[in-house]
């Protein structure tokens, strides 16, 4: 199994569908496993300060039930918060459509599994985008999001936080696997669309 093979096979990605706040959405499911324990995870996504070190600082009323913003534009509601096991908030960004983002956190042995549910209402999600377009792509884009979080609670803390956008230059390795990741969602979304098809 080549290097791109391991990494691909890190994810285990699926479709499903569920109702938010906004409607009937469609949810993209990422699930891996991450060699940290299940609280030094939980305080990475939900600890204000550690979330600035990787992401970007949000900023609002940071509790269940408060509102939060991030300094690209993006803003949303804390909906449910069940340290160190459950969160959810809703995403929002001027020319996005409304989501909900929960994480799922389960330890086990010194490791997390970690699942990331991203739903929103719409017919379906981006499985491709030309380098350097700065389109988020559903699947790839939130795989690219837990690489980062694994490197961060590894003890690399990038110079300039990246926030939830994703964009790449064309050719190099993260292009490769951007498209490599791409492809697995395509043959997820096309699996999923043969399963729900009258």
């Amino acid at each position: 199994m080549s290097d791109l093979d391991m990494i691909l096979e890190k994810t285990v990605r699926s479709y499903g569908r569920r109702q938010i706040q906004a409607g009937h959405a469609l949810m993209i499911v990422l699930a891996r496993d991450i060699p940290f324990p299940i609280g030094d995870v939980w305080s990475a996504v939900a600890d204000p300060e550690r979330l600035g070190q990787w992401v970007a600082l949000p900023e609002g009323d940071l509790r269940r039930g408060g509102n939060y913003s991030l300094p690209d534009g993006s803003h949303g509601a804390i909906l449910r918060c069940d340290g160190p096991r459950l969160l959810t908030v809703s995403w929002a960004r001027e020319g996005y459509t409304t989501a909900e983002v929960e994480f799922h956190l389960t330890g086990e042995d010194g490791y997390t599994r970690f699942e990331l549910r991203y739903a929103s209402v719409r017919k379906g999600f981006a499985v491709s985008a030309a380098p350097g377009a700065g389109l988020w792509t559903g699947g790839a884009g939130w795989e690219y999001f837990l690489d980062v979080l694994e490197e961060y609670l590894a003890g690399s803390i990038p110079e300039e936080p990246p926030g939830i956008r994703f964009e790449i230059e064309s050719g190099g390795e993260l292009a490769q696997l951007f498209e490599a990741r791409n492809e697995r969602w395509r043959r997820t979304a096309d699996d999923f669309d043969q399963e729900h098809t009258p």
